[in-house]
Order: structure tokens, then sequence, then C-alpha cells
């Protein structure tokens, strides 16, 4: 007996320290900590965020500060941007802005029903890129506000990976709060300075161009004059390359 005690103690003493990069850091003010060593993917859906923060905010969101405030000194594997499209909508450039920044880019082209709505969103395929990810990181974020995501929260936290969500959280549903491990309240940190648009509120094919780059660190002016027709959120995004 006192032959396996002793076998005991001496593998303890043996083992390999836990190294300073691996432990966990100190929470921050939110009471939050981090495992530096930890695999991080961030989903974004850019449709829902771009109205939270046009609505709430009458701003945009800085996708740069995003990335860094939710990663937090983590290892990002993979930062995935969805975005809808409209026929002859032009993207080219705030596509090429977001993939300079580190995010992989998914497009869906808006569907139109016979009776005249409009269908598009991203829901199925974030949920099963999450679930193909899931298998090779430890935590999963969710930059969206939708309930419709509180299935895949489940999901997920069933298969091992911690899940967090950030979002605005005027704009978020209370269950998809509840379904995740960590909550990030998203606030004016992650936005572009000032007023984006003319008014919260204005119509569409009214919102103001914006020629500032939002993601890159040092920005290049370039004319703002220029007027679309039938405005969308990827249009005004596009407009701060």
């Amino acid at each position: 007996m006192q032959k396996g005690i002793d076998a005991f103690v001496k593998l303890q003493n043996s083992s390999p320290s836990v190294k300073e990069s691996d432990a966990p850091t100190r929470p921050g003010g939110d009471g939050y900590e981090t495992l530096p060593g930890q695999g991080v993917s961030i989903l974004v859906d850019v449709q829902n965020m771009y109205y939270a923060a046009r609505n709430l905010y009458n701003s945009k969101l800085e996708f740069s500060k995003l990335l860094k405030l939710i990663t937090r000194g983590r290892r990002l594997t993979r930062a995935i941007a969805y975005i809808v499209e409209r026929p002859g909508m032009e993207q080219t450039k705030f596509v090429e802005v977001l993939r300079r920044n580190g995010f992989e880019v998914r497009k869906k082209m808006i569907v139109e029903r016979s009776d005249g709505s409009q269908r598009g969103d991203w829901n199925i395929g974030i949920s099963l890129d999450a679930s193909s990810i899931s298998k090779h990181v430890d935590v999963i974020v969710l930059v969206t506000g939708d309930g419709d995501f509180v299935t895949l929260a489940d999901h997920l936290r069933a298969l091992g990976n911690r899940v967090e969500v950030a979002s605005f959280y005027e704009t978020t549903s209370n269950d998809l709060i509840r379904a995740c491990d960590h909550y990030h309240r998203l606030n004016e940190r992650v936005l572009l300075p000032g007023a984006q648009f003319q008014s919260p509120e204005e119509d569409e094919d009214e919102l103001e161009d914006v020629a500032e780059d939002a993601f890159a660190e040092d920005a290049i002016s370039v004319p703002t004059s220029r007027r679309k027709p039938s405005r969308s959120p990827i249009d005004d995004l596009d407009d701060e390359d």
C-alpha cells in the first residue's frame, strides 16, 4: 500500500508544470478569464450586426476592433464574415478589405419569393460551418443577436465546445444569451467614431456614403460624394474602403 502511495507522489512531483503561456489570464473588468492557447473561431452575421449598429448608434462596426476585443489574446484560428448580396450589388472592395484583415468571406444572393417578399440569411450556412469547425477549435464565437441560433449554441456545447456570443444587448435574444457560456456585450468600442448616417431611420436609398476604411489601420481617403440607387447594408460597408 505504501509503495503505491509513494509511486503516486513521485508521479505527481515529476509531472510537468503548467506553462505560463497556457495558464488562465487574470479576469478583466467583466470577470472573464481566457486561455492564451485556446483556439477560437469567430463567425459574424454581417446583416444582423449592420442593422443593430445602425439602429442603435447610427454607426457602423469597425471589424478590426471587433476581432481584437473578442479574441482577447487567444489563438484566432478562423474568422468568417457572412454577407447577403442583392442583384447588381458591387462589393468587391468591401470583400477585399475583410480578407486583408483576416476574414474569410461567404456570400449568398438574396432570394425573392413569388409574393414579392425577400429572403436572405445565413442561419443554415453558419450552423453547418460551426458544426464542421467545432472539432478543430476550443471556442466558437457567434457574432449575432439572432435567437434562431439558440439551437446551434446548445448543439456546440453538447459537442464540448465553449460557445460565446457577441452582440449589442438591446437587439439580442435573451434565449441566445442564456444559451452561451459567455456573452460579450458590445458597445461604442467596436464602432466607427461619429455618426455614419444622416439619421438612424433614413431610408436605404438615401444613406450617405462614408469613404473610410474601418478595417485597415492606415485608412486611405477617397471621394465621398457618390450615391447609389437601391442601397443595402453592404453598399454602406463597401464605402468604408
